[in-house]
């Protein structure tokens, strides 16, 4: 509902326009003052969409306050009505952009038609605005993206020589947002906004929300200098939330601090990075290097886990869990004089134990052998290195066995080129060449040099385009054809990656 101020000093010429209003179903929230300088005050306290003003009347004169007003609200529309018919009221009145000038006593007709005329123009300002505000909203996260995807910020400058990206310089931080199953593509327009809502109502600083792909999205801060803690709680607060309303998984990781824009695309890789672990971690929602499992102290809870998921390593054959989780282990004990001996040498037994089961060829009197060389070594190092050795016998097997990783990600990226319109995911994909999701997740990056996600919506994107330049289908059926079910978060999507809509992009190319 729009508001609007009518300003008279004469309550009766204030009551007349009400009764106008009212006579005419003009459904407005309606607002009065007796002179231009309480008109003023009011505008300050509540913004109007219209100024319905007299022209003469004490303390500050129609045409000043509207001149005031102008200063105060740019796109407010300003109607005089005044007993005056000079000449001069009426320049200085158009000269302020004023929509009418209508004499007393008021022609209830006139009054109706420059009534509708205003509103006419208020609702066609208020889209415009509307517009152009999704219209630089769009802008701005194509030109993150794009940053994102490693774009240099000078790139980007020499692009778009008119738009100040002085903006950029104030993220200082970020968040990955990552589901095990799509959100953004199975919410509705209305959700998704009110999603977008219900993170700022959340989160009590500035920050910017940008949609990868149906699996994961980012949160941009600006607020320089909080402590990691600060950043921590507020990921567990968002992913409570998350859990609560919309039933679904969803793994947190913080970014480091970083001061330039050109950060922004290492930062992300870096949260990738430590969303890597949750395939270990399946209770642990919220990740970053500072609270990464390596750095923990000694637990032997934590030591079971570890040893249950190199077991599942094997069990799996996934080459790279295995060796990273080895890894994890060897690091976390490496220069921890403070902890028992005897207690990492039973240990590292156990892991020999799990290594040896996949390696038959050799005897129960050699192993006992190895056994007897870990309690007697004379450092962690000889332990990890003897370790290491039977580690790299372990994985000589399973190449033997497997495809190569470069056939593997072959596989894959052919099966994504076939099915793209269907629903794919890490899991479904890992299924069909028989690896893990996390492996073929890091054998992905490895190879390819970006995630699995942004392959299938790139890959996406590029068919729409093609589709959108060469044939007559409609968006909506092309929005199913290359794999999104929701057409409003499929055009939100085409938009943020190419800087238009579906629709421009296709007049563009005709």
């Amino acid at each position: 509902m729009y508001r609007i101020l009518i300003v008279d000093d004469e309550s009766d010429e204030r009551q007349v326009i009400r009764f106008l209003l009212d006579r005419y179903n003009f459904d407005l929230n309606i607002l009065e003052a007796s002179n231009g300088k309480e008109a003023l005050a009011k505008l300050k306290d509540c913004p109007s969409d219209i100024l319905f003003t007299d022209v003469k009347m004490p303390f500050m004169d129609g045409i000043k306050l509207a001149s005031s007003a102008k200063e105060l609200l740019p796109n407010i529309q300003i109607i005089f009505f005044s007993g005056h018919d000079d000449f001069e009221y009426i320049k200085k009145a158009l000269s302020l952009r004023a929509v009418d000038y209508i004499l007393k006593p008021i022609n209830p007709c006139e009054f109706q038609k420059t009534m509708s005329l205003v509103l006419q123009r208020t609702e066609q300002l208020q889209k415009e605005i509307a517009d152009k505000k999704k219209h630089d909203l769009y802008l701005k996260n194509h030109i993150l993206y794009r940053l994102i995807n490693k774009t240099c910020l000078e790139t980007l400058k020499k692009e778009y020589p008119t738009i100040n990206l002085s903006y950029l310089m104030d993220y200082s931080r970020l968040f990955l947002l990552e589901f095990d199953e799509p959100l953004f593509d199975n919410l509705q327009s209305e959700d998704f906004h009110s999603y977008n809502d219900k993170i700022h109502r959340i989160i009590d600083m500035h920050f910017d929300f940008i949609n990868l792909n149906p699996f994961q999205s980012l949160l941009l801060f600006k607020s320089k200098n909080k402590p990691h803690i600060y950043y921590r709680e507020l990921a567990i607060k968002i992913q409570n939330y998350i859990s609560t309303i919309y039933k679904r998984k969803c793994f947190i990781s913080i970014s480091n601090e970083f001061t330039q824009p050109n950060d922004i695309s290492k930062a992300y890789e870096e949260a990738e990075g430590y969303l890597e672990n949750r395939f270990f971690f399946s209770h642990t929602y919220v990740y970053s290097i500072e609270t990464s499992f390596i750095n923990n102290e000694h637990n032997s809870e934590q030591d079971n886990y570890l040893l249950q998921a190199i077991q599942k390593d094997i069990q799996l054959k996934d080459i790279y869990s295995l060796k990273q989780d080895i890894d994890t282990m060897f690091q976390k004990y490496r220069n921890k004089q403070s902890l028992s001996h005897i207690y990492i040498r039973f240990l590292c037994s156990n892991l020999l134990q799990i290594l040896y089961k996949e390696l038959p060829e050799y005897e129960e009197r050699e192993f006992t052998k190895n056994i007897t060389n870990i309690y007697s070594s004379h450092s962690f190092e000889e332990i990890q290195e003897f370790l290491y050795d039977i580690l790299d016998k372990v994985i000589e097997k399973f190449e033997t066995e497997q495809l190569s990783p470069k056939h593997a990600i072959h596989l894959v990226k052919q099966y994504i080129h076939t099915h793209y319109g269907e629903n794919l995911n890490l899991n479904v994909l890992a299924d069909k060449v028989f690896l893990t999701p996390r492996y073929l997740s890091t054998l992905f990056i490895q190879e390819i040099g970006y995630g699995i996600n942004r392959y299938i919506k790139n890959l996406r994107m590029d068919k729409a385009k093609e589709l959108l330049i060469n044939t007559n289908i409609k968006i909506t059926d092309i929005c199913k054809t290359v794999g999104y079910s929701n057409v409003s978060y499929f055009c939100k999507s085409f938009q943020e990656n190419f800087g238009v809509t579906p629709e421009k992009y296709r007049q563009k190319h005709i």
